[in-house]
């Protein structure tokens, strides 16, 4: 797109300083003409920013995609455009509201089942931090089309035009050819004295005579007008600029400028030249790795985003892993307190008919109320923390929060029959595949790279500037055609230019800057190394911590049933107590609770584990990759 508007801007202004030795009325229709075909192109310009846009999508996704390859794990579909929203119709309706959500069931009615894939989905699509994310990846990309563009060749092209109007004073007689004679009198009677003899005081006094003879006649001697004189003028100029990667420039223009008076003198006057100059340093600022600096480092700081953005989905896609099972957990826990105060009512409700026949005594029932009342805010108090959590799940996911949506109570009863998978590694292989897999190690290595490169540039501009150059101009023919050169009048000179830098404090600064940032790149590699060890083994032991709290949850819900199996036996035979039956079931709500809980810990858990080892790979949709075999250290 680029070119094509540069193309265009120097064929307009060809045509606008085109000379046609005629009239001047033609001059002007093509001057006319040249101007209309630029101002053409500036609103064609103006008018194409639709076309800048797609122009520049596709050239940054094309560069996107070929660093991607260099990125395990990374998106293979980029996009910055937001998907439209996906219409909730399509998910499936879920059935009639449970009953363990009380007066808080009346807003799940009609409500669409989002099960975890499809909210990993949505939450990749619309989550407005994601976005961000991507956003900031083609930015950086965006950028280094830029910095590449600089490393091509530049065109540019400038004119303009004039129409002037002057005047100047112009002299006038009525009679020029007999003022002249009159005036020329007195040299002439000189002349016939010297011929004929006759003598010189007479014929003075006649020449005296006739040299008074206009005024005496009548004649004006003469007189003063004012003049107007039309002219236009064009000038335009095209080039082209190519940096090199060796840090060489090239430059060619060409320059044309000409003048056409429309009225008194019709002269046409044109001039043109064509310079070329070509400018290469040979110590300082020379060669590709000094020269293209900024073209490599932007280079790898879009290699570096991609690999922050990878990291980030891994990242990404456990947050919302953890947040949907967490609204599960807490759905479960509702569930959970809402059949303990039912059991309590149930009970209580024995209780008080048995206290009326005088077989319980009134504290312990008392005592069974207050634990019915208790169990009932707990019930009311899990309710709200789970309609929290679930309004702002949705809006992580990008939705409304009154989005009529539910999430799939499935995905939790899969993960009990399923129970936990607990990979069998050490912490030390662990640490190992980490030190070969995670991509944010290999950033900090590469920026370890980067300050040694910059060491030797600082060292470079220690180097005196001498810099080799050569020009040519091939100037214009003159006369009317702009258009023609003379190349016999062609002129160059080559030459060094030298600049030996007396004052290096500055570089001297620069120098001592870049080994510190050296010596601080070395520490950050040694502390991200470290600190990726820490990472990997506190993984592993929340895991298995996560393992050993599922497998104790699992035991104490077992034996709290059995508990409270036994207090219902004991309340049938009347040897109960009430705070026995309190404790066993509210024992019992706890364990099923922390047992959920484990369960939903260990799942995250494992997949923080995989994340922090560097072999969580997620994909388009933001679903992971099951691990199944840990490749080895």
């Amino acid at each position: 797109m680029e070119g094509e508007v540069s193309n265009l801007a120097i064929k307009a202004l060809i045509i606008g300083s085109r000379i046609l030795p005629d009239d001047g009325g033609t001059y002007v229709r093509v001057a006319w003409h040249g101007m209309v075909v630029v101002l053409s192109a500036l609103i064609l310009t103006a008018c194409s920013t639709t076309r800048y846009r797609e122009a520049a999508d596709r050239e940054t996704y094309r560069v996107i995609q070929s660093k991607s390859v260099s990125v395990p794990g990374m998106d293979p579909v980029f996009t910055i455009e937001e998907s439209p929203m996906s219409p909730l119709d399509n998910l499936p309706l879920a059935g009639d509201p449970p009953e363990f959500l009380g007066e808080a069931a009346e807003s799940e009615k009609g409500a669409r089942v989002v099960s975890l894939e499809k909210a990993l989905e949505l939450a990749v699509q619309h989550n407005r931090s994601y976005q961000a994310q991507k956003e900031s990846v083609y930015l950086n990309a965006l950028g280094l089309t830029l910095d590449r563009h600089r490393y091509t060749p530049i065109f540019s092209a400038t004119g303009g035009g004039d129409y002037s109007h002057t005047t100047q004073n112009v002299a006038k007689s009525s009679d020029p050819a007999l003022k002249q004679a009159f005036h020329d009198a007195p040299d002439m009677m000189e002349r016939i004295s010297q011929m004929t003899g006759t003598p010189a005081h007479l014929l003075t006094s006649y020449a005296a005579l006739v040299a008074q003879a206009p005024d005496i006649a009548g004649l004006k001697a003469g007189s003063s007008a004012v003049a107007g004189e039309d002219s236009v003028s064009a000038r335009g100029q095209a080039g082209v600029d190519l940096l090199l990667k060796g840090g060489g420039r090239i430059a060619v223009d060409i320059t044309t400028n000409f003048l056409r008076f429309l009225t008194g003198d019709s002269r046409l006057s044109a001039t043109s030249a064509l310079a070329g100059s070509i400018t290469q340093p040979i110590l300082r600022g020379a060669g590709r790795k000094i020269a293209a600096e900024n073209l490599t480092q932007a280079e790898r700081d879009l290699l570096y985003a991609l690999r922050d953005f990878t990291r980030y989905r891994q990242q990404f896609s456990v947050e919302i892993c953890s947040d949907y099972y967490g609204v599960l957990q807490d759905r479960d826990a509702a569930k959970n307190n809402w059949q303990s105060y039912q059991s309590f009512k149930k009970n209580a409700e024995r209780e008080h008919a048995l206290e009326a026949e005088g077989k319980r005594k009134q504290s312990d029932v008392r005592r069974l109320d207050q634990a019915q009342l208790s169990n009932e805010n707990s019930w009311v108090s899990s309710i709200r923390r789970y309609r929290q959590r679930l309004d702002s799940f949705k809006i992580k996911m990008g939705l409304s929060a009154d989005a009529p949506i539910i999430l799939d109570d499935h995905e939790l009863d899969s993960l009990r029959e399923t129970g936990i998978i607990h990979p069998g590694i050490t912490p030390e292989d662990a640490a190992k595949v980490a030190a070969a897999s995670r991509l944010d190690l290999y950033t900090q290595r590469d920026r370890l790279e980067d300050a040694g490169r910059k060491v030797k540039i600082a060292q470079n501009a220690f180097l005196p500037k001498l810099d080799a150059r050569f020009d040519i101009t091939l100037p214009g023919q003159p006369g009317t055609h702009p258009q023609h050169f003379d190349p016999e009048r062609t002129r160059w000179n080559a030459g060094l230019d030298i600049d030996p830098i007396l004052d290096r404090k500055s570089e001297r600064n620069n120098y001592r800057a870049a080994l510190i940032s050296l010596e601080r790149a070395r520490r950050n590699l040694e502390l991200a190394e470290d600190t990726v060890t820490l990472e990997v083994r506190d993984s592993w032991r929340n895991l298995d911590q996560a393992k050993r709290a599922y497998e104790i949850a699992c035991k104490s819900v077992e034996l709290n049933q059995k508990r409270v199996e036994e207090q219902e036996l004991l309340s049938e035979l009347g040897r109960a107590t009430a705070q026995n039956r309190v404790d066993a079931q509210n024992d019992l709500t706890a364990a099923e609770n922390n047992r959920t809980a484990a369960l939903v810990a260990h799942t995250v858990a494992r997949l923080q584990f995989w994340r922090d080892m560097g072999i969580l790979f997620i994909k388009e949709n933001g679903q992971w990759e099951e691990v199944t075999d840990v490749p080895k250290p």
